[in-house]
């Protein structure tokens, strides 16, 4: 059995002297998921025209979600592409998995 778990990525920037913002100590949040679901088919084929690739699709509370730009689900890193409300409660993000850096 697998501990699911999901962990918001909350990263602070500072600027420097010229203004560049840096990027601080990430902290993680963890939060409970509603529901996984599957990445729509039209969604996909959309954000894949725009250079995304989206791979996970999660809904978790309005209330846990800040505007994070990634998450941690399963022990993989993910960047948030979009984030919708379907309903007043509950928000959607649709996610594709972080490619290090080459």
């Amino acid at each position: 059995m697998y501990d699911i778990s999901c962990k918001l990525l909350h990263i602070d920037s500072k600027q420097n002297n010229i203004g560049v913002p840096i990027p601080q100590n990430p902290t993680e949040i963890e939060i409970p998921i509603i529901k996984v679901e599957e990445v729509y088919r039209s969604e996909f084929y959309e954000a894949n025209e725009q250079g995304y690739k989206p791979t996970l699709r999660l809904r978790i509370s309005s209330l846990n979600y800040n505007n994070e730009e990634e998450l941690i689900y399963m022990g993989v890193t993910y960047t948030i592409i979009r984030a919708s409300e379907p309903y007043a409660d509950e928000t959607v993000l649709i996610c594709e998995r972080k490619v290090k850096n080459v």
